[in-house]
This record gives structure tokens, sequence and C-alpha cells, in this order.
């Protein structure tokens, strides 16, 4: 048999031995055309599994086998022998330890296998003498070597701690910069060693291994050959390497030179980088890297190194393991690669990854310099645009300017008189005028409207705000743009909110969020303007949950607009608030309506229109907690800066003052309350502003108080007319509480009939809205004291108790709102004469009433004069004297001479007299 074809034998039979019995033939059909080397290679499998071993083979294993196991169990020199770590063609590596009485040190000591020859005991001297030449930081140090008492030949290197370099590479998911990185410095330890005219042979995974630093290690010279050197290789011929990693000379049988271990470093790289050895299957080119899957990128580039590092033919690799190595340091900084064929759109392309700004700005020169050309061979036609839209602008700016000439001719003396005139009056003559002065200039009419609605704001008047910005909005539909008609839109929006009409105002903004979404990119600052008032109308058009999730987008656009805490996240942040206040979460609603005053505190100024806005929501958080004189303190600092630039007629002051009047009178001071609230009616029905929001709520207010101090006649006069002034206006938020106000000064004036329908009406819609189940607890609440002047008390008590269960998922057990339901349930437990728990309630009323809104507030003052009453009932005279001499001098000031409660009072007095 010749060389060539032991040598293919030999590869097939490896080949076979490392795949399942299964797998074998169908393999070897594959790489294989000839059919008697095929079935040699199968026999040779077979005789090696048999039962039936040679000879030879036995004397050899059992030698090997007693030398290794008197190896173990002996000392070699200074060094104990502790476990077999490797072993290979020729030699078992040992873990040895130096323990002497010179120094401790842990070795790797190399022995011969088997029974040594003059053959194998010459390959481990030159192994020897080839590692005391190699002193290198990437090679395994020898350290000492001899031969044991028996002759057999020993190796003492550097214990090298670390795991095979391609496990490494897995183990850490080094990138593939790094893992080429590694390579490089392979290439250099095989380059060092090369200059020493070493070639190692045996390039593989489990002779790189990798320190836990990172730094790579090269082991096992044992099959080095020195170059220039023709002596044979071990043993018979036997081809002392790896098949998976030799080059094809190895394997044919050829001469080897430094080529051979290029190769070995290509398939070193294939394995770093694919992590995984690559299929030969016959052929001896090795697929590309880049074809196999892994968990990061192989670039194509690198397929052409190891294509170049692997090529069949000796010579057309590359010349060295430096050659291989600057390659891959070529890739890494972004330049052509030797291996890559050399063609000018390649070296193009690699030069501008070098150089990404230079090349852009050379582009960009270009591209001006075109752009230049297109704009000179245009410019004449732009000039001539430009001529005509400059005079229709003249044209337009002569109408604008005589516009305000007019306007403000209209207030000279000679006109207006001696009489000045306010700002207000004037910008309602100029939005009259702006329709016939400025005919045929839509975009001018538009943009003045939009001026005129920002000034109505501040001078405090929302609803013709509202009507003049729609305006604007109607104009820019067919003669501007989407971005501003949703501008306009969102003001129109914000007006209509501040005249208490959400309802008009959630349509409004929606479509103007769709103007805005029609934009690829939405600008982040009026996004987060409009999201905020939308979220504020739906909380107020009862959808507080849908209001949320409104009010986060509104955050998030905020937070782009100001780069971080800004105006914009204060405003978002104070409009959340009063949802969260809506759905019942107090402390969260106080809590972010108070960072909303320091975010805008800190970008504006104490007075401005923004702290004043978000001050006013935590009033309302305040009342909702039973705060009563903390929010008359905010609401009277508000009001005296406010007063100083707006007129006491303006809207926001209206409101302002209602807020007031509430606080005060939920402290008691009834007069002082109702003194406020007559001066709001009195400005809004000077202004003829009947039929506005404001008016409707201000009315409500001062018939509350009315009812309060005893004045039935009055307050069902107020209630009715605000009752049918806000059914005209479509989907008014309040119906339901003037629907249950008028009902129940029906009820204590004693219209009973009367007073029904408004109380069992329906309050339909709402979900989660705070006010709405604030107003279903009302409704109860009334109805249980129908039932009880009805006297039916089993119903009254029923209703009551349903009331305390909706008013206890609303608020804390000291809320005044619960102090109202003992009162009333004390009423039902008298009349059932159930006198000892009826006095139980009414203390516990009086409690929670004194608490919550003061103990000289009217209701507490009517709960004392019952119990006094039922005090008295039971004989209790002194502590029934005690209540009534209490109470008696605050009457007068708190309720009116007809009031019920007076009349109480002077018939508990005469009878306690009596007594």
């Amino acid at each position: 048999m010749t060389d060539a074809r032991w040598q293919r034998l030999q590869e097939l039979f490896e080949g076979l031995l490392v795949r399942e019995p299964a797998e074998r033939e169908a393999w070897l059909a594959r790489v294989e055309p000839d059919a008697d080397l095929r079935r040699e290679a199968l026999d040779l499998v077979a005789a090696d599994s048999g039962p039936r071993v040679s000879i030879t083979r036995q004397v050899r294993e059992a030698s090997v086998r007693i030398a290794e196991a008197s190896a173990v169990e002996r000392r070699l020199g200074p060094y104990r022998l502790i476990e077999e770590i490797g072993s290979g063609g020729m030699g078992t590596v040992f873990l040895a330890e130096r323990d002497d009485e010179s120094f401790h040190q842990r070795v790797a000591i190399k022995l011969l296998r088997g029974i040594p020859t003059r053959e194998s005991t010459e390959r481990m001297r030159r192994e020897r003498q080839i590692l005391a030449d190699l002193s290198h930081p990437h090679i395994a140090r020898l350290l000492d070597g001899g031969s044991t008492a028996d002759g057999q030949p020993y190796l003492v290197m550097e214990y090298v701690e670390g795991v095979p370099i391609n496990e490494f590479c897995r183990r850490h998911a080094l990138s593939t910069g790094d893992r080429l990185r590694l390579l490089q410095k392979v290439c250099g330890a095989v380059q060092f060693a090369h200059q020493r005219l070493v070639i190692h042979r045996d390039l593989k995974p489990a002779n790189v291994l990798v320190r836990a630093d990172g730094e790579p290690v090269l082991l096992d010279f044992g099959i080095a050959k020195l170059l220039g050197n023709t002596g044979g290789d071990a043993a018979t011929g036997l081809p002392w390497f790896t098949p998976a990693y030799a080059s094809p000379e190895q394997r044919r049988g050829d001469a080897v030179s430094t080529a051979a271990d290029v190769y070995g470093l290509g398939v070193l790289l294939y394995e770093c980088i694919a992590e995984k050895p690559p299929a030969i299957d016959g052929g001896e080119r090795l697929p590309r890297p880049s074809a196999t899957t892994t968990h990061h990128r192989i670039p194509v580039e690198i397929d052409l190194i190891v294509a170049k590092a692997t090529h069949a033919e000796p010579e057309r690799r590359y010349v060295s393991a430096a050659a291989l190595a600057d390659d891959l340091q070529r890739h890494l900084r972004g330049r052509p690669v030797h291996a890559a064929p050399d063609r000018l759109h390649y070296r193009v392309a690699k030069f501008v990854g070098r150089h990404r700004l230079a090349t852009a700005a050379i582009a960009a020169a270009i591209a001006m310099a075109f752009l230049f050309t297109w704009r000179v061979a245009n410019e004449r036609d732009r000039a001539l645009r430009a001529e005509a839209e400059a005079r229709e602008q003249s044209q337009t700016a002569e109408r604008v300017v005589d516009y305000l000439v007019a306007l403000f001719h209209s207030a000279s003396p000679d006109e207006a008189g001696t009489k000045p005139i306010a700002p207000r009056e004037l910008v309602d003559r100029g939005r009259k005028d702006i329709e016939t002065r400025l005919a045929g200039s839509p975009v001018q009419q538009a943009r003045l409207l939009g001026a005129l609605g920002k000034i109505y704001l501040e001078l405090g008047a929302p609803e013709s705000a509202a009507e003049s910005l729609g305006a604007a909005a109607d104009l820019e539909r067919a003669h501007g743009t989407p971005a501003r008609r949703a501008a306009y839109l969102a003001d129109q929006g914000y007006s209509l909110n501040i005249a208490e009409q959400p309802a008009q105002a959630e349509p409004v903004l929606r479509e103007g969020l769709a103007e805005l979404e029609k934009a690829p990119q939405p600008d982040p600052k009026a996004m987060s303007d409009l999201l905020s008032t939308l979220g504020l109308a739906e909380a107020r058009n009862g959808n507080p949950q849908q209001a949320q999730a409104t009010l986060q987008r509104a955050l998030e656009f905020a937070h782009l607009a100001d780069g971080g805490e800004g105006i914009r996240v204060g405003q978002s942040m104070y409009a959340l608030a009063e949802i969260e206040l809506r759905l019942g979460k107090f402390d969260d609603a106080e809590k972010n309506a108070k960072r909303s005053i320091e975010i805008l505190r800190e970008k504006t100024s104490e007075g401005s229109t923004e702290v004043l806005s978000a001050k006013g929501f935590l009033t309302e958080v305040y009342e909702q907690q039973g705060r009563y004189a903390e929010g008359e303190a905010l609401l009277r600092q508000m009001l005296t800066t406010r007063l100083k630039t707006l007129a006491p007629d303006s809207a926001w002051a209206i409101t302002a003052r209602n807020n007031l009047a509430q606080a005060i009178q939920l402290q008691g001071r009834i007069v002082e309350a109702t003194k406020l609230l007559r001066e709001n009616v009195d400005y809004l029905r000077a202004a003829d502003q009947r039929d506005t929001a404001s008016y409707f709520i201000s009315l409500n207010n001062l018939a509350s108080l009315l009812e309060q101090a005893g004045d039935y006649a009055s307050s069902i006069e107020m209630f009715d007319e605000t009752l049918k002034r806000a059914e005209a206006h479509e989907n008014d938020p309040h119906l339901p509480t003037y629907r249950q106000n008028l009902g129940r000064s029906l009820l204590l004036a004693g219209r009973l009939d009367a007073a029904w329908p408004l109380l069992s009406h329906d309050i339909e819609g709402g979900g989660e809205a705070l006010d709405l189940n604030i107003e279903r607890g009302r409704r109860l609440l009334h109805m249980a004291e129908w039932m009880r002047r009805s006297h039916r008390l089993d119903d009254a008590l029923r209703y009551a108790d349903q009331a305390g269960a909706q008013f206890a998922a609303l608020f804390p057990p000291e809320h005044a709102r619960h102090g109202a339901v003992a009162r009333i349930r004390a009423l039902i437990l008298r009349d059932q004469g159930r006198v000892a728990d009826a006095e139980s309630e009414l203390r516990r009323a009086i409690t929670i009433l004194a608490a919550g809104i003061g103990k000289d507030a009217n209701a507490t003052i009517e709960a004392e004069l019952q119990l006094a009453q039922l005090l008295a009932t039971r004989g209790a005279h002194d502590e029934a004297e005690a209540l009534v001499t209490r109470i008696g001098p605050l009457l007068p000031a708190r309720f009116v001479e007809a009031a019920p409660a007076r009349q109480q009072f002077g018939d508990l007095q005469r009878k306690l007299d009596a007594s």
C-alpha cells in the first residue's frame, strides 16, 4: 500500500470512529468514491470494535496502563504527580506539585506514553530543546526535564490554568473584534516560533488555552518540527497530528513548512468566530464562517481571510502568521484586507467607512453646488413670485392698519365723548369690525380673531374668547395650515373649559388633536397643551379613567417639549391633580398639585397665571379633604393677586369669589359668604350674563346659603331659575346638582309632592367620576329625609344606610358628609321611638360636623338643637339648658327669623322655662 493510500485510509478510519455506527456508511459513501478503500476502512473499524485485538495492541495498551499507573504513584525528583490532565498522540500530561524545601510550585509534567523507544525518546528530547529556545509571553515555558529511574523521559512545563480558546470566546460572548484581537496574539506566538525555525504542526483549540486574565498561551510542541531538520517523524510513519486541524499537505504526508501552521491558524480563526469546527466532508475548502448561525454577525471579510489562510495550495496562503495578523488588524481598522479582491468599489467603500465625516463634507459640497445651480436657474421665477406676494401682503397690511386706525378712532373723545372706554368694550368693537374691514383677507382675519380670543381670555371673558377663537379656526380650515388651526382649536377648548362648558370643549379639542396628528412628527409643545386641556374636559364630562390616560400622554409630550420639568410639565401635573381628585385619590391629587406649584413658581413667578391656576386646583383638594380654613387662606391670596390686573366682574374673579364663599360657608360663616355671592350675582346681572355657566354657579351657591339660613322661599326661587337656565344649555355637567338642590329646598319647605320627582331622578353616567358619585350619595340622603317626613321610616333608614355606604367609599370617616348621614339616621331613630340610639347618633353627628365644618356652622347648630330637644324629652334638662345657652346667641347671625331652626329653638326654650 502506498503512503498516500495509507494516509487516506487513516483519515477515513478516524472519521468513522467519531460518528455513530448508523451514520458511518452514508458518510463514507459521500466522502470517498473508492469502494475498496471504503471496505477496508469499515473492516478496520469493525476490528477495532471487536473482542479479539492484535497482540501488538494488547501489549502496547498494557504497557501504557502500567507506565501511567506507576507514574501516578511515584514522585519525579522534587515533583509529586497529582492527576492526569491530558494526553496526546505520544505523551500524557500530569498536574504535579513541587513541594521540597526550596519552594512550592504547580507545574505540568509530560511523560512519554507506552514503552520508550529510541525514536520516541529522541522526539521528547527535541521537544525539550524547542521549548528551551521559545521564551514568549504567549508560549508555555519549559521549567525542567529528565528521565525516570526506569528510563521514562519527561518534561516539566509551566502549568497554564485556562480554557480552550474557542470555549473562552463562547463562554464570555466576546465580540467579533475581541475574538480577532485574541487570535492576533496567537499569531504573534506562532510567528515567534517560526522566526526560531520551529513549526508547531498541531494548532487546535485544546493547544491554545486562555487564562482568566484573557491572555492566550500556546501549548504542546510535541510534534513540532525544526525547519531544515530532515529527520523522520515518530515510529512507523504514524501521523502524529489531529486530522480535523491538519493542513492538506500534512494529511497527504508531504513535507510541511510554516504554511501548515498558517492553515491551522485559519481553522482556529474559523472555530473561534463560527463557534463550531468546520465540516470539510471530503473537500479541502472550508465552508464560509458567515454561513453559520451565531448570536453575532460575521463580516464577509472574515470569510475572505479564512479562505486565504486555509487555501489548499500552501503557496497561496498568507506568507506568514504575521501577515495573517496584519490582515486581521487591517479589518479591525476598516482598511482593505489583502485577502479581498483588489477592486475600486471595494477600496472606495472602505475609504468612506474610515473617513465618514470628510466624505460627507465632500458629498455635501457637491450637493450644495448642485443646489446653487438649481437655485440660480429658478431665481427669476422665485423673484417674480416674491414680488407678487409682497404686493399682496402690502395691500393686506394697509387694510389691517386701516382697521386698527378705525378701531382706535372709535375710542377717541370725538367718537366716545368724555366717558373713558373700557378695554373690554374696545375689544368688542374690534371684534364686530373685523369681517367688514378685512373682507377678502381671510388669513389676516384669522390672525386677528385669534389674537382677540387671547385678549378676551386675559380679560376674564372665556365665552367671548371661545367664540372668537372658533371663528379663527373656521377661517383657518379653508385658508391656513393644520398646525395653526389646531392651535386655535386648542385655545377654544381651553376657553370653553374655563367657561364651565366641558361638553362643548371635548369635541373641539378632539378635532384639534386630529389636526396635530396629521403631521409626521407632531409638535410636542402643541400636543402637551392640547392633551392637558382635553384630559380636563374628559374628567369634567364624567370620564376620569380616560382622562387619566390622556394626561399621561400629555406629560410625556410635556417632558419632550420642556426638556425636563418645565411650565408644560407643571400645567399637566395640576390637570392630573384634578383628575385624581375626581377619582377620589385625594393624597395623590394634593401631592401633584403642590409639585405643580413648585415647578411653575420656579419657572415663572409667584403671581403668574400658571401658579394661580395650580393653586386653584389645590383649593379644590383642600375642600374635598375638609381642610376649609387652608383653602380659604389660599383663595384670599389668589383673589387679592388677581384683582390687581383683572376687573372685579371678570370670569376669573367671579369663579375665585364663588370658591372663597364656598370655603367660608363650609366653616359656618353664612353671612360673610352670602355677601360675596351676592356681589357675583349682581356683577353678572349687570353685565347681562344670565345665560352663562358662571351665572348658574353663582346663583346656585347663593341659593344654597339662603337655604342653610332657613330662607326657603328665596332659595327655591333661585334654584328654580338656575335649573331652568341650565336645562336650556345642552349637556351642562352640573344639572344633577341643580336638580337635587331644588328638590331638597322644596323638601325642607314641606312641599313633598313637588320635591319627589326631582330627588328621585336617576343620575346617569360618570362611572368612577367623583362629582357624580357624590351626587348619588346626596340623592340617597335626600330620599331618606323625604321618606322620614312621609313617615315611611323603614325605607328612610334603608336609604340613609345606602347613603352612608356610598360616602364611605369616597371619603374618610371624619369627613363632614358622614356627619350629615349620622344626623339623618338619628332623626329616623328618634321617630321610631329608639331614643337612646338616636341620642348616640346625634352625638356622633355633632362630633364629625364640628371637626369638619366647625362647631358654629349651621348644620352643627341644627344637630345640637335637635340633641337638646331629645334631652329635654327624656328629662335631661341641665344638659339641654347648656346647649340652649351655647347656641342661642349664634342663631340671629346664621338663620333668618322665619327659619324652622329659630322657631324650634323658641319652642324648646319655652318648654325648658316652663319645666
